[in-house]
């Protein structure tokens, strides 16, 4: 975790024993039975540590209602086995429901905040239209029969009318229309993403740099992806599949300053469970036009690559709400693929954006004046995981 080392560890951030989790989720199957299946398919976890943390799961399943599929599209809501009490309604009767549910969540753990994390799979691309230009048309075409936005974008509402921070964590709407916007700045409240930088991508952000530094040309990027878990089931889809590859292609051509060929695809292989595998060709030029090539293999267990970021998202966000800021989290742009209002895609330049922050609050006091103290911030987690 980042906010476990310095300069982030010396900020008064909310303490991890402090975090309850709750969320939304769209299946039937527990938490302590998603754990189970991810030991047996993926090897992620020892039995012991099953055991030791069996009441954990226990009580954070408690905290979990049954997610709203409305806007999801087709893939997402043939997975779902808990379904809404209501299908036919309205995307503002849906952003009640679901702000109704965080609020309550709330109250029932008595928490100082709630931070809202969408990390349900990947939706379809949305093209924005004329009334997503400004909230208060877009408040009114969400009384309309025909919802006008998918479902991440309907818990982004959700959540910062309820005036809590909202981080996309995938590479799906969620915020990032203009009037959502404007209503979380008149309302200061934060909000980031879009889609976690977990494996090839940040990989990418990081080799990139050295390829234009040294004045190697690249002539093309090519990335074969394969992985075997909900997200690949999902991403098998080439509508929802489309989203993603938007936010994996640009990096390359933003950080070099030119467009080499860059082809990314993305096939689902069940057996393969939780575990992802990308193998990359870097085809380059050197000296006296020599064509040279590198190629690497990445191979990641996804949900524990992305996971300490949950956590380290949650609590800056915490800390950037605590002080009354609100707005875009620029800072936290070395977490995502498509950093909200940021262009540098390059990956130590991020985390630098990241730690001046942080270390700008260590010699202000006003950064350090207000302490968060013991309360809880938890993570809230929308349909899916």
């Amino acid at each position: 975790m980042l906010t476990e080392q310095a300069p982030l560890s010396q900020l008064p951030l909310r303490p991890l024993s402090a975090i309850t989790i709750g969320g939304h989720e769209i299946s039937s199957r527990t938490l302590k039975q998603s754990a189970e299946a991810l030991h047996r398919t993926s090897r992620i976890f020892d039995t012991d540590l099953l055991r030791a943390v069996a009441g954990d799961l226990r009580a954070i399943q408690k905290n979990i209602r049954t997610g709203r599929t409305l806007g999801c599209g087709p893939s997402i809501t043939g997975l779902a086995t808990r379904r809404d009490a209501n299908r036919k309604t309205t995307a503002r009767a849906v952003i009640d429901a679901v702000r109704g549910d965080l609020r309550a969540f709330q109250r029932r753990n008595q928490l100082d905040r709630v931070i809202v994390v969408n990390v349900a799979s990947t939706e379809p691309r949305f093209t924005p239209k004329k009334s997503h230009g400004a909230w208060t048309s877009l408040s009114r075409a969400l009384t309309q029969k025909t919802s006008p936005l998918p479902a991440s974008s309907l818990y982004a509402i959700a959540a910062i009318e309820a005036g809590m921070p909202y981080v996309n964590f995938t590479p799906s709407l969620g915020a990032g229309v203009p009037a959502i916007r404007e209503l979380a700045e008149s309302a200061r409240v934060p909000i980031m993403g879009a889609d976690g930088k977990t494996g090839e991508t940040l990989l990418k952000t990081v080799l990139a740099p050295m390829f234009r530094d040294r004045h190697l040309p690249i002539d093309s990027w090519v990335g074969h992806n394969v992985l075997g878990n909900g997200d690949g089931l999902v991403l098998d889809s080439a509508a929802n599949k489309s989203s993603k590859l938007d936010t994996k292609n640009g990096v390359i051509h933003s950080i070099t300053g030119y467009r080499p060929q860059v082809r990314t695809t993305i096939e689902y292989v069940e057996s393969l469970g939780d575990w992802k595998t990308a193998w990359d060709h870097v085809h380059f030029r050197g000296f006296l036009d020599t064509r040279m090539t590198l190629q690497f293999v990445w191979q990641g267990c996804d949900s524990i690559l992305a996971a300490p970021l949950v956590l380290d998202l949650a609590r800056l966000a915490d800390y950037h709400a605590a002080r009354n800021r609100g707005g875009v989290m620029k800072h936290l742009a070395c977490f995502f693929k498509a950093p909200m209002d940021v262009r540098e895609h390059e990956f130590a330049a991020q985390v630098k954006m990241l730690n001046d922050y942080a270390e700008h609050d260590l010699r202000d006091k006003k950064g350090s004046a207000t302490r968060p103290g013991t309360g809880r911030s938890p993570r809230r987690r929308s349909p899916k995981k």
